[in-house]
């Protein structure tokens, strides 16, 4: 029997001999109990919780009390199951507050970007990438990261747009200049993304723009 199981095991009978008094053992069938549990991963602390329940439970249906921790598997059982229905209940609900704590965070530095931001057309676009953040919290998505990914691509699409004919040529031909040799093997599809990639990386290089997603 490895150290952690023993360990496990002498914990929770410690804890149920002290609730139930000196002069008890317990028997094979419990210690089969408390085995299986740990099988289970029910945490020692969960199946301590749950055996002072049980006690609990039998004091108030006025029972004897237990003389063996399988004399309260039932209401150990009841306990886990309604410990677990809960979690079922309470994760999303903690999932949606993690979601909006991250957006309100990238909230706060585009607004901070948006007052410090001297060029017109660069400030439109963050109010335009702030709509769009808000948007995304009523639609709730599930890979929230894969979103923000897709707004941010966007942002940037969006500001080269912006830019002047005359500019936008300097920044695809600073992007081809950075295409690596075996660039001119690949696809035409693989050699476009690429390229974007590069363009997009020196749009931000260029007007000092940071990815209001991962900046901390």
């Amino acid at each position: 029997m490895k150290s952690e199981e023993r360990n496990y095991i002498a914990d929770i009978e410690r804890y149920f001999l002290g609730l139930a008094g000196k002069g008890l053992m317990l028997s094979a069938r419990d210690y089969g109990f408390i085995r299986e549990l740990g099988e289970r991963s029910v945490s020692k602390e969960m199946v301590i919780k749950a055996i002072a329940y049980g006690f609990e439970k039998k004091r108030q249906m006025g029972a004897l009390e237990p003389r063996g921790l399988f004399n309260i598997r039932q209401e150990i059982e009841e306990y886990l199951k309604a410990q677990s229905a809960e979690s079922e209940r309470t994760e999303p609900e903690t999932a949606a507050f993690a979601r909006s704590s991250i957006i309100e965070q990238v909230l706060r530095r585009l607004d901070k970007i948006i007052i410090e931001e001297k060029e017109g057309h660069i400030r439109e676009n963050y109010k335009r990438l702030r709509e769009r953040v808000c948007e995304t919290d009523t639609v709730g998505s599930a890979n929230m990261y894969r979103q923000f990914d897709s707004l941010w691509r966007g942002f940037v699409e969006d500001v080269f747009s912006s830019l002047s004919a005359e500019r936008q040529e300097q920044i695809t031909a600073a992007a081809r200049s950075r295409l690596p040799d075996e660039a001119k093997l690949y696809d035409e599809s693989a050699r476009g993304k690429t390229l974007k990639a590069f363009r997009d990386e020196i749009v931000c290089e260029t007007l000092g723009i940071d990815n209001v997603f991962t900046m901390k």
